[in-house]
């Protein structure tokens, strides 16, 4: 686990590394290629409004207003220079960036879509309670967090082999870390898939919806059909002739 440093060396460590991030949106970068791909598949479809915490300098949210024009699309993030030159360059009338963490505080307004970007293992632990309620008050029935974070093999490599990409919070988003997250913000996985961008495996993009209409229909069952009723019958006749059978043959090997 790592330390939690205080805001301001986090702040001050992204607002250095803004040049990084703008050479990102100029130069294709295949992290963001992959995490683009899976945005696009696992979005609900029309979606209305969507955030993307850790936006940096708006790459992402700038697609994603090209891809969805009807959405209302805000971008937040720790950094000032970052936000800075986000709204700079994409911000607009559906475009929004503010400089913020995500608290229950920070919005009052729900989300269809939710994404971190290389974000969430730079939450440290003891900042995850606030955030993964703040989730669980702002997403929007049906709608849907999208996580792409290195996997754990791959921040244990970093740190030996490339220990200057490290960043002041490089936390190892296991599965237990994942099914913490779901559990908090009443949502189930729906997608975990490993991504091979520079070695095999060394990111993983993660998908989570919430779906309150599950339990309301687990308490409220819907009557069987009378076909369904059929098939039931059938099968059951199918496995009391399956277990007649099998039970000849036990008896007949065994004695």
């Amino acid at each position: 686990m790592t330390e939690n440093p205080n805001r301001e060396n986090v702040v001050s460590y992204y607002d250095e590394h803004v040049k990084n991030k703008l050479n990102d949106y100029i130069v294709v970068n295949p992290r963001i290629e992959f995490g683009w791909e899976t945005i696009k598949r696992f979005t609900p479809s029309a979606p209305v409004r969507i955030l993307e915490v850790g936006c940096g300098m708006g790459n992402i949210c700038s697609r994603m207003r090209k891809y969805w024009p009807d959405a209302v699309i805000t971008g937040i993030d720790i950094s000032t220079m970052s936000i800075q030159i986000a709204q700079k360059l994409f911000g607009d009338s559906k475009l929004n960036f503010k400089e913020s963490i995500l608290t229950p505080d920070t919005f009052n307004e729900q989300f269809d879509l939710i994404v971190f970007m290389d974000v969430y293992e730079h939450i440290a632990v003891t900042d995850r309670p606030a955030v993964h309620a703040a989730l669980a008050k702002i997403l929007r029935n049906k709608g849907r967090i999208i996580l792409t974070v290195p996997t754990p093999a791959n921040l244990k490599w970093s740190l030996v082999n490339k220990p200057e990409t490290m960043q002041p919070v490089d936390e190892h988003i296991s599965f237990e870390v994942i099914g913490k997250l779901a559990a908090d913000t009443g949502t189930e996985v729906i997608l975990y898939e490993l991504k091979n961008v520079w070695n095999v495996g060394d990111y993983a993009h993660i998908v989570l919806e919430k779906n309150d209409d599950f339990e309301a229909a687990f308490f409220h069952p819907k009557p069987v059909t009378a076909s369904q009723r059929s098939r039931r019958i059938f099968n059951k006749a199918v496995y009391k002739m399956g277990s007649f059978f099998r039970r000849y043959y036990v008896r007949k090997k065994l004695g």
